[in-house]
């Protein structure tokens, strides 16, 4: 027995622009034409927000695709969020990215590749005028950096420099010597000493690199300065253990340089379930330190979702936040006055919040129809008004300010995309799978969408598991390629199945040592909803995924002949396969088992390459070569099945590409390849 009911958020069909936004100068609009790959392709990325520490002044990173040099491209941009005007500080051919403002204000660091270098280096541009300079010299490979609060020293994480050849033969490839347990990351490939990020103090007078913290098989992240100066906290990601939890090491280090000759060492703090979206917030006395936290128990610490917390750095003991508990709140900021701003992801909807540690007072500053994705705002008590990425329904990412719960747009980067284009809405839905549980999702509906007719359905299941289909628009995300099906005449389906984010701990955990049972209930009751409600014609049903989707997509064709075509990306059907050539031998360990201890586990999760037989579906492969997170293995191994089965298949492998497609003509080609697949493979 399935029920279900659907809910519109929004009142048209096309979104002008984020409900609640002033627009100036806004005119009658356009006619609007059905959203196209070229359009999806001309969309700017918008991340990396930094602001001034009076609040006044915003910087972030947009990345566009270059199609002509098959490259992507990045700059840093400036706003006064009074005045507006966004101008870009540095070329469109710079790749710069990573800004952050000196304590004054005066100067703007940020990370680039330029001339014969090797590996980003750092590099200072004066907001008065005039060509950046150069800062570093650097060997290793910079994650991130963070100012002194006196400014005249940096702390960044950094990779160890790797062994170069004999000078006398420089193009002689070096053997890579491995002794970690986990022996590969997606976008590193193998993990050797020198593969993991510590801490270095930078001078910025004299120019002088010191190492601060020794090597070892862990990394250091999530650095920020105390607010005297004089120590840095941090977060060690301890897996030298595979039998145990992905652990985080609350640690602080007194800002010494040469910590090895001076016999200053770590001190280490708390520790504590690692997770997503982690961030340090130091109390105005330096004696807390608020972070997130994540599940310390094995089975299901890979399915942790942010806690809001906070850790005396004299005590070690770490409380969750009172007004934080049951929210999944990451990413958290220092606002001044002993608050804190946070991401809070909650049923489909990402709210930017404020915190007030002491006394638990807890705000959402947007309303459900926005989401957000970053967020930065001035230290002086957080009552001002704050720099944010936002986008809605039809209104792809963009910078704005958040003033009193109003939105004010800042940046157009993707303003003329999208008032060009007639961007389906998704509307909510709830359904019930045959176990009983709640499952909600997300409609697209088709273009040129006619009541009472039933059309082609996609269901499009996003990876993870953990993460949320939400109601935003960010370039490249989930939802773009779903607006790109719609506009190819598809109703699309978003289902947020048992694993996903945005519903609390346990329904995110509930699949561990589980995998394709739950989720794939939750996924049939989504497209027996569409179905039922007349909308979903039940002969021309499609299914396609990437990543976790990908996997969930083999699950599904094995059992579900009422898909007519399919796309698995970056999936698997024969876990056994993937045991010591991607990156989750710890999950293996803790959450199933090793293969020689549970072997009949290993074969139950192998069901879609160990049952191929019975799949009907004709199935696209696709995933890069060089991804080490789920190895194009995966799908090889599905389309050898199919191939010798003689089910309908193809395999699309992308040269260098990782986990993530980024390169401009391969992305193109993924689209256009889905479009083809599931256009040729449908009853007329």
């Amino acid at each position: 027995m399935r029920t279900s009911k659907l809910r519109k958020w929004a009142a048209a069909a096309v979104a002008v622009a984020l409900p609640g936004i002033a627009l100036a100068g806004a005119g009658a609009p356009a006619a609007r034409h059905a959203v196209t790959p070229d359009d999806l392709m001309a969309l700017v990325s918008v991340h990396g927000l930094a602001c001034s520490a009076d609040g006044r002044t915003a910087a972030w990173v947009t990345t566009t695709s270059d199609l002509k040099a098959d490259k992507r491209r990045s700059r840093i941009w400036l706003a006064d969020l009074a005045v507006g005007a966004p101008r870009a500080i540095t070329a469109a051919e710079s790749d710069a990215g990573s800004p952050q403002f000196s304590p004054d204000g005066r100067s703007i660091a940020f990370t680039a590749t330029r001339g014969k270098d090797e590996h980003d280096q750092i590099w200072l541009l004066d907001r008065q005028g005039g060509e950046a300079e150069r800062l570093t010299a650097l060997e290793g490979d910079i994650s991130a950096f963070r100012f002194s609060p006196d400014g005249k020293r940096l702390v960044i994480a950094m990779t160890d420099a790797a062994p170069k050849p004999p000078a006398d033969d420089p193009k002689r490839p070096l053997p890579l010597v491995i002794d970690d347990v986990q022996i590969k990351q997606d976008t590193v490939g193998f993990l050797t000493a020198t593969s993991h990020d510590h801490l270095w103090l930078f001078d910025m007078t004299t120019r002088k690199l010191s190492r601060l913290t020794a090597p070892g098989p862990w990394d250091e992240s999530a650095m920020e300065w105390s607010p005297d100066g004089r120590e840095i906290a941090f977060v060690a990601s301890h897996r030298t253990d595979p039998a145990a939890p992905d652990t985080a090491w609350l640690e602080v280090v007194a800002a010494v340089p040469d910590a090895q000759t001076s016999n200053v060492q770590p001190r280490v703090v708390a520790r504590f379930g690692s997770t997503s979206g982690q961030a340090l917030v130091w109390s105005a006395d330096g004696r807390r330190i608020v972070h997130t936290v994540g599940l310390s128990t094995p089975k299901t610490s890979d399915y942790s979702q942010p806690l809001l917390s906070e850790t005396d750095l004299a005590t070690g003991i770490t409380r969750s936040l009172p007004a934080a508990v049951d929210k999944e709140i990451a990413n958290p900021v220092p606002l001044g006055k002993g608050l804190v701003g946070g991401l809070l992801s909650e049923d489909r909807r990402e709210f930017a919040v404020t915190i007030d540690p002491a006394t638990g007072a807890f705000q959402r500053l947007n309303t459900p129809v926005v989401a957000i994705a970053d967020q930065c705002a001035a230290t002086d008590g957080g009552k001002g008004p704050r720099a944010v990425i936002a986008s809605a329904d039809g209104s792809p990412s963009e910078v704005h300010v958040l003033n009193g719960g109003k939105l004010t747009r800042l940046s157009a980067h993707n303003v003329a995309v999208s008032d060009a284009v007639a961007w389906s809405v998704p509307e909510d839905f709830s359904a019930r799978a045959s176990d009983g549980n709640d499952v909600h999702g997300m409609l697209f509906r088709p273009a040129g969408y006619q009541p009472g007719k039933r059309y082609p359905t996609v269901l499009w299941i996003h990876g993870g598991p953990t993460g949320q289909d939400a109601h935003d628009l960010e370039p490249g995300a989930e939802n773009s390629l779903r607006q790109m099906l719609a506009a190819q005449g598809y109703a699309v389906l978003a289902v947020n199945y048992r694993g996903s984010s945005g519903r609390g701990q346990d329904y995110s955990a509930t699949i561990a040592a589980d995998w394709g049972n739950k989720e794939v209930k939750d996924l049939d009751a989504a497209v027996d909803w569409a179905v039922s409600s007349g909308i979903a014609d039940p002969d021309r049903l499609m299914v396609g995924g990437w990543s976790y989707g990908g996997i969930l997509t083999d699950f599904l064709i094995v059992r579900e002949p009422r898909f007519k075509a399919a796309m698995s990306g970056a999936g698997e059907g024969n876990i056994l396969a993937l045991f010591g050539v991607d990156q989750y031998v710890h999950q293996y360990w803790q959450e199933i088992g090793l293969p020689w201890q549970n072997p009949d586990l290993w074969l139950k999760l192998s069901e879609p390459l160990l049952h191929a037989d019975r799949v009907r579906t004709p199935t696209l492969f696709m995933g890069g070569m060089a991804d080490d997170n789920v190895p194009l293995v995966g799908g090889q191994q599905m389309y050898q099945a199919l191939r010798l089965t003689g089910v309908p298949t193809r395999l699309v492998a992308y040269p260098g590409a990782f986990h993530g497609i980024h390169r401009p003509s391969f992305m193109r080609d993924r689209m256009d390849r889905i479009i083809a697949w599931f256009a040729g493979h449908q009853p007329k």
